[in-house]
């Protein structure tokens, strides 16, 4: 989803998006015929230990499912009727249609997320134990409120904020399945699968585009995704400083510093505010919160 919604988080996300991409090979282009616009079909979010489990759980699902996900992923962009021969295929409930998707998505997988999987792994097990520790010290309904900010409990009901509405989630029966993600930074996503329990899929993690075991810091991280002149600004600005001062500090034009420090502004990183005949910049808690630095330390 974050490769298909350009809009969402550029500063962060905009060059990660590039890249990836560019490094999707020719094997994954499948997986653009199943995606024709922002809706992609459930069955794709198939949940399991391993990649091969997931793609066996994914080909053996129900195929009137299947179907109308398909339907519904074509509809959204008003293309029914207009989809691959494959995909019109599958569609159909043929299983040798099934072999594109398998190799699109173990292709996506090795071109994008194995270079960091050691990384999404490490950050798996800190969230699990940070859930733990919540359901043991203040129970299961502290956890999931604190998991999700936004959220609350009514009833029976998990009320979930997306978007400019709420999306209710009743567990009881089905279980819930709390999934944290380390490349999305949005609203909660909710996967609610026949015969599966309802999957909750959160944003957590630095929330930033992850980098390779081989970056040697988080600071080599947040260079990365930022650009190391927005990194400075955002780092120099704890206190407050004028574009002026930025740009003797930084050795570069005060036409040059307004140009990131708007990137910044627009990311929600700094404010900036008129000071007489300057304009000073300064660091917000969000700003702090990427650096790693407590905000009510400043």
């Amino acid at each position: 989803m974050m490769l298909t919604t350009p809009q969402h988080a550029p500063l962060l996300f905009g060059r990660w998006r590039s890249r990836a991409l560019r490094a999707l090979p020719a094997a994954a282009v499948p997986l653009r015929d199943l995606v024709p616009g922002r809706r992609a079909p459930a069955f794709l979010d198939s949940i399991a230990p391993s990649l091969d489990e997931g793609f066996d759980a994914m080909r053996t699902s129900d195929t009137a499912w299947i179907a109308a996900e398909l339907e519904l992923a074509y509809a959204a962009v008003g293309t029914v009727g207009r989809a691959p021969t494959w995909v019109r295929d599958l569609h159909r409930g043929s299983y040798d249609a099934w072999q594109p998707v398998v190799r699109a998505q173990r292709s996506a997988f090795d071109a994008l997320l194995a270079p960091v999987w050691p990384r999404v792994q490490d950050l798996h097990r800190a969230e699990f134990a940070r859930y733990a520790a919540i359901t043991a010290q203040h129970g299961i309904g502290h956890a999931l409120t604190s998991t999700i900010l936004g959220s609350r409990l009514n009833g029976h009901a998990w009320e979930l904020p997306v978007a400019t509405t709420t999306r209710e989630v009743h567990p009881a029966g089905r279980g819930v399945l709390l999934l944290p993600t380390f490349h999305w930074t949005g609203d909660p996503l909710v996967s609610d699968m026949p015969g599966r329990p309802v999957t909750v899929t959160f944003p957590a993690g630095p929330r930033i585009p992850l980098p390779p075991s081989a970056v040697a810091s988080a600071q080599d991280a947040l260079a990365e995704v930022l650009g190391r002149t927005r990194l400075r600004i955002l780092t120099l600005s704890g206190d407050g400083l004028s574009t002026s001062g930025l740009a003797r500090g930084l050795g570069l034009s005060a036409a040059t510093i307004s140009v990131h420090t708007a990137a910044l502004r627009a990311a929600g990183f700094i404010t900036s505010a008129r000071d007489g005949k300057t304009v000073v910049h300064r660091r917000t808690a969000l700003g702090s919160l990427l650096l790693g630095i407590p905000y009510d330390a400043e």
